[in-house]
């Protein structure tokens, strides 16, 4: 689509007096409806700057996304332009920062952006959740700070974005809009910060909405085969929606947006290596998500996913540091409290589901061991908010999936220790809500003084339990505190376990197949060797839709069933069929985690106050 600039034909009496109307801030034009490569050109109307030089900010790293991300790279052809149009100087100052000369003059810059969902998937690319997506009239997807920065000095003044879109796309966000017109919508946000923490999904209407605890949650869903509805989702949505507010009392915020894309099987912006996930904002998540036909999947998935999202209205949105609340977009300190923001979001994210009857306390259970398993793929002996603070840095950026594991039993943990000392009359529940009634949205805490505070609130003991298990680098006492609720944890023991043998299956997107991976045929049943297509699992044939309910069984060994299993396999060109049954095996089992049969009454009061929902 050719792709135009805008008429610079003013006078000077016109564009005087039209500056002048302007309010005191930043209007910027982005025509939706001129693509042209992949790429839109933005028109950003500036505030006028009191110094002589000053510098375009483009994001090095964003609120929620622990590592660098350069947006300036996708930025090219930066232009400054004075009152009369008027190239301004300008000079690069590494990929995020243009400096301008003559900024007194400065009026308005132009500039070309490239979406960030097309480059190569590489170490430098960027999750999709937190880029951008220009498909020409069909749908975007619009994170901010992809897209537009702040001149530095200036980064707290209104913001006003123009979008001129295709008649037929409709643009769901979180933030303040005015639909203009059918072609045109007007968004607005009280300073930079708060325009970034609200994307933008412009898609063909696929939305719905529903109420709970004082909130509107709403839902927008791009599917690109149509397989996934919006209707759907929401139905998805609701009891953990209402799992939310029975566990808050009443919905920490006033509205939620859902925004979901899927991919379909096969599509040129599917992950390459199978990662998907979302992004938390304040006031709404965004979500790439694969298409799965099977509704179970879909299901577990997207409340798996969505439920940790959604709730970090609470941290960071109500209880954050002043490293987040007054963000630096260019040189970021990061808080020391990932514990918190990830950690304790994670464990309460499963602790909600359980509470609202959504998981039963053995799947809540084998979550948490699983997490201990995945907790010991990291570094032992590293402080979490040493790790937290210097996250950007190596080593501890290749640390960062340890928030969700390590940080979620660091939840759990707290929660029991909490409980066990004050006799139940405080939860780590009640910690949040108090830190969030004083706080709040608009106030930040200084760092230092988050722990003492959650100290003051609970029991003096709590301390240690900070001093030795997240500021310090002890291991956590897995074993003591688990045995408070009546849990037996062993690290290792011999056990007896039914299985097919050691097998490992990937799916081949291209030939949309499923493959053997790492199994030899001595060490498995049914003689299987790398690269084996399994096309049917006792006849039924083998999909994407299917592939958990049928595969599952075979490498789980807690779900290992008894009966013999018969494979359809094709081996080269030859297809044939095996038979195998599961064997007894006496392995090492790691994690182990089950409710001990000697429990105490007082181990068992404790397990239900820690699991159980208050009345």
């Amino acid at each position: 689509m050719k792709f135009f600039p805008l008429a610079l034909a003013l006078s000077l009496a016109t564009a005087t007096a039209s500056l002048a109307q302007q309010p005191a801030g930043y209007r910027i034009n982005l025509n939706l409806q001129q693509v042209a490569a992949d790429r839109l050109k933005i028109v950003v109307n500036t505030p006028m700057p009191r110094e002589n030089q000053v510098t375009y900010v483009m994001p090095s790293v964003i609120p929620g996304s622990y590592s660098k991300k350069n947006y300036g790279r996708f930025v090219s052809d930066f232009k400054a332009f004075d009152q009369q149009g008027k190239r301004l100087k300008v000079k690069n100052d590494g990929p995020n920062l243009f400096v301008i000369d003559g900024a007194r003059k400065l009026a308005r810059l132009e500039y070309l952006v490239d979406d960030t969902w097309d480059v190569k998937q590489d170490d430098a690319f960027i999750f999709q959740p937190g880029g951008t997506n220009f498909d020409a009239g069909r749908n975007f997807t619009l994170n901010h700070y992809g897209l537009y920065g702040y001149l530095e000095g200036y980064k707290m003044l209104p913001y006003e974005v123009q979008v001129t879109k295709p008649a037929d796309l409709y643009g769901a966000t979180a933030l303040d809009v005015r639909r203009a017109s059918p072609t045109q919508d007007v968004f607005t946000a009280p300073s930079y910060v708060t325009l970034a923490d609200g994307p933008i999904l412009y898609a063909r209407p696929d939305t719905t909405s529903f109420s709970t605890g004082g909130a509107r949650i709403s839902v927008a869903v791009l599917s690109e085969s149509g397989v996934v509805k919006a209707a759907e989702v929401s139905q998805m949505l609701r009891p953990m929606s209402e799992a939310l507010t029975k566990y808050f009392g009443q919905m920490p915020v006033p509205r939620y947006q859902f925004l979901f894309y899927f991919p379909a099987s096969g599509s040129p912006l599917s992950s390459k290596d199978g990662r998907y996930g979302a992004m938390e904002h304040s006031y709404s998540s965004v979500y790439f998500l694969p298409e799965i036909s099977d509704p179970e999947r879909l299901k577990s998935m997207v409340v798996e996913v969505s439920s940790h999202e959604f709730l970090h209205m609470l941290a960071p949105l109500n209880i954050h540091s002043r490293e987040i609340g007054e963000f630096d977009f260019r040189n970021p300190q990061m808080s020391q409290h990932l514990w918190l923001y990830e950690g304790v979001t994670e464990y309460v994210a499963q602790l909600v589901q359980l509470q609202g009857g959504l998981t039963t306390e053995e799947q809540f259970r084998q979550t948490m061991r699983e997490k201990i398993r995945d907790a010991e793929k990291f570094p032992a002996g590293v402080s979490f908010t040493e790790m937290s603070r210097r996250i950007l840095e190596k080593p501890y950026d290749d640390m960062y999936e340890n928030v969700y594991k390590k940080g979620a039993l660091i939840g759990l943990l707290l929660d029991i220790r909490i409980q066990e000392l004050t006799q139940g009359r405080q939860t780590l529940r009640d910690v949040l809500l108090a830190l969030r009634a004083k706080y709040g949205p608009t106030r930040s805490f200084e760092d230092k003084d988050l722990i003492p505070e959650v100290v003051a609130l609970t029991h003096p003991q709590i301390q240690q339990f900070f001093d030795q298990y997240v500021i310090g680098r002890e291991p956590l006492p897995l074993a003591e505190y688990l045995g408070k609720i009546g849990w037996d944890y062993t690290d290792k023991a011999r056990v007896k376990i039914r299985a097919f043998g050691q097998l490992g299956f990937r799916y081949d997107e291209s030939k949309q197949e499923f493959r053997t991976a790492d199994v030899q045929a001595q060490t498995n049943v049914f003689g299987l060797r790398n690269d084996d297509v399994i096309l049917a699992v006792n006849g039924q044939p083998l999909t994407m839709a299917n592939a958990e309910k049928l595969l599952r069984p075979l490498v789980d060994t807690e779900t290992a069933t008894s009966a013999p299993v018969e494979l359809t396999v094709r081996r080269g060109s030859a297809t044939s069929t095996v038979k195998g049954t599961a064997q007894e095996y006496e392995v090492e089992a790691s994690n182990l985690l089950k409710p001990s049969p000697s429990a105490s009454p007082a181990q068992t009061a404790l397990r239900r106050q820690v699991l159980t929902a208050r009345g």
